[in-house]
């Protein structure tokens, strides 16, 4: 993995294609993904064609999810709403994933998983080194792949005392991202709706109110 500064908000994240991590899992179809037993102490999900396991995100990570999802829901237009960990359905090699946050139409939450083209955000936060190489490489293709218009990371990693983090993807064409300078601070954008994301606030203890 490679770290180095290019613009004046900071570093840019750069990973090297080496750095691309694989599944430990056994392979698996979606048929026999759907009919497993619903297990709520794991979070489940098809990478590259094999059954991917991970444990039930820490505190940190829960925290910058629900905090992230209360400030869109604040600011979305009527008609969408902000879920934390919905399963989605993919094409290609990874057909089931749970990205850490989706922005889709409030009639969609009442399917058993929601479509990638009803995603019209998509976030993953990285609170590790691995989890950021697989949210910044192996995600980012996979969702780009899937024409999900625009993709944020929200990087937790506090390298070298840095603030909370968020690098935005644009999907400029077909299958293939763009992507800005390592955002900080509070961040305003136009797309895919008029939002202020204040990354900061989703770190630290809750504030009492008296």
């Amino acid at each position: 993995m490679m770290w180095w500064g290019s613009d004046t908000n900071g570093w840019r994240r750069r990973m090297t294609a080496e750095w691309v991590p694989t599944s430990h899992g056994e392979p698996i179809s979606v048929r026999e993904f759907d009919a497993l037993p619903v297990d709520t102490s794991h979070r489940y999900e098809i990478e590259n064609g094999l059954l991917l396991v991970n444990a039930r995100p820490a505190p940190k990570h829960s925290r910058a999810l629900s905090r992230t999802v209360e400030q869109l829901n604040a600011q979305l237009p009527e008609g969408w709403e902000a879920f934390a960990e919905v399963e989605a359905e993919f094409s290609g090699r990874s057909p089931r994933r749970v990205p850490d946050i989706v922005v889709i139409p409030v009639e969609a939450a009442e399917q058993t998983r929601i479509r990638s083209d009803q995603i019209a955000l998509a976030i993953e936060v990285a609170t590790s080194g691995q989890s950021a190489v697989r949210d910044y490489i192996v995600k980012s293709r996979e969702y780009a792949a899937n024409n999900i218009a625009c993709y944020w990371v929200i990087d937790l990693l506090d390298v070298d005392g840095d603030e909370v983090g968020l690098t935005i993807y644009t999907l400029e064409e077909p299958g293939k991202y763009t992507y800005g300078p390592r955002l900080s601070g509070t961040v305003v954008v136009s797309e895919p709706f008029p939002l202020k994301l204040d990354l900061n606030a989703i770190v630290g203890q809750r504030s009492v109110r008296r």
